[in-house]
This record gives C-alpha cells, sequence and structure tokens, in this order.
C-alpha cells in the first residue's frame, strides 16, 4: 500500500481580478444579509442576482459531479491538475510497492 500525503495532491493557482471582484461581492452580500437579521442562509449567485437560500434548502440534497464529465475536466485544468488526479486506482496498483 502506498501512502499519498494530501498536502501534496492540492494545488491551486492564484485569483485573477474576477474571482477578487466576485469574492468582494459575495461578502457584500453576506454582511447585508447579516445586516437585515437573516439567519440559518447563504448567499449564492442565482440567475446573475445574489441571493439568500435557506441552508435546510442548501443541504436538501446532494450534488454529484461526474469524474469523467466535462464539468470535473474543466476544474482539473483550470487549477493545473493531472487528468488522474483524484480517480480510484484498481487493486493492483495499490500492491504494487513504489
Amino acid at each position: 500500500m502506498r501512502y499519498i500525503d494530501p498536502s501534496y495532491a492540492i494545488r491551486s493557482i492564484a485569483a485573477n481580478a474576477y474571482d477578487s471582484v466576485y469574492c468582494l461581492r459575495l461578502a457584500h452580500a453576506a454582511v447585508h444579509a447579516a445586516m437585515a437579521g437573516r439567519t440559518e442562509a447563504a448567499v449564492a449567485r442565482w440567475r446573475r442576482r445574489f441571493v439568500h437560500v435557506p441552508l435546510s434548502l442548501m443541504i436538501s440534497r446532494r450534488n454529484q459531479v461526474d469524474p469523467d464529465g466535462d464539468l470535473w475536466m474543466s476544474v482539473l485544468e483550470t487549477t493545473c491538475q493531472p487528468a488522474g488526479f483524484g480517480s480510484v486506482p484498481d487493486r493492483g496498483e495499490l500492491n504494487r510497492v513504489p
């Protein structure tokens, strides 16, 4: 069995201007929600608007991403990770000694 330290498997890229503006607007919307007395809610973007979403609705069902689909491949490409990142190794690979 091979041990892989997760800290080496996680990569990130620097935030661009779009990420910074998005995070700033998300933070502003969260502060406005808190000042308005909204509790047990989170702020999200839906149809180009920031909305308050009840936490019960957010956790009502689990969202799944197809590891062979376009969405996951675009995540890997954007974060500069290898194509096999996150895939489950076969049994033979688990027993192989490096």
